[in-house]
């Protein structure tokens, strides 16, 4: 403790803030590697530069090796350029992050996980995690940045026992069933476009959609809305998962 006091008494302006550049650091390294999909372990080591720097000048203060008049300058100057430069690397990982569309079905618990699940209204139907027994799976994940919507999409095949029991239960609390040409599908805000990721074009017709959630951000006007549905072909063991907020 005497140390540290000694410190401070000696190097009062570089030590203030090699205390400060941790918390931030630490701040910043968390906020990079919990709250992101594809967390930058390593990149985000790169915020720890500040206190290392703010540190080393402490330490040639305090140690009678820099002058006050020196260490005041050299901290000031140091706040000045990297304070611009962690901007510009906050700024571009951030915007990174945020258009990172992922595809890997590894991270799928991941996404789930950073977005709210279980309590995002949007994925709530979604499984917590991808069946062991599902095959032929896709995933596409791609957030949300200023204007450009979130959406999520899971697919897989898997045995009918498994298909059969989401039929049942959703024949029974879906807020819409039927097809994708269906004349009224549109007011619901489905479209073709919803299963592009999931590999269609166009949904064939032996698909059933189950719309889970569908809310237009003013009356029947679907520009912008919020959509969670899942649609299931029985004759193919086919499941897809669709939820978009644009």
């Amino acid at each position: 403790m005497n140390k540290v006091l000694k410190i401070f008494k000696k190097a009062p302006y570089p030590a203030f803030l090699t205390i400060i550049s941790f918390i931030l650091f630490t701040g910043l390294y968390l906020l990079f590697t919990l709250t992101v999909v594809n967390p930058y372990y390593i990149k985000g080591l790169i915020f720890i530069i500040p206190f290392l720097c703010f540190g080393i000048v402490t330490f040639y203060t305090a140690a009678d090796k820099l002058s006050i008049t020196a260490s005041t300058i050299i901290t000031s100057l140091l706040i000045f350029a990297l304070g611009i430069g962690m901007s510009i690397v906050f700024i571009f990982m951030s915007i990174n992050a945020a258009l990172t569309t992922t595809v890997d079905i590894n991270r799928y618990e991941r996404v789930l996980k950073v977005t709210g699940y279980p309590n995002n209204p949007l994925t709530r139907c979604f499984p917590d995690k991808i069946p062991a027994d599902a095959q032929n799976i896709s995933f596409h994940y791609n957030p949300a940045f200023l204007q450009g919507g979130e959406q999520f999409d899971l697919k897989y095949t898997s045995d009918s026992v498994s298909i059969n029991k989401y039929v049942k239960a959703l024949s029974q609390g879906a807020k819409w069933i039927g097809k994708s040409n269906d004349s009224n599908a549109e007011n619901n805000g489905i479209n073709t476009a919803d299963f592009y990721d999931a590999g269609y074009d166009e949904l064939p017709e032996d698909f059933t959609i189950y719309l889970i959630e569908g809310k237009p951000y003013k009356q029947n006007n679907w520009n912008h809305g919020k959509i969670s549905l899942i649609a299931i072909s029985t004759q193919r063991n086919e499941i897809i998962f669709h939820a978009e907020d644009w």
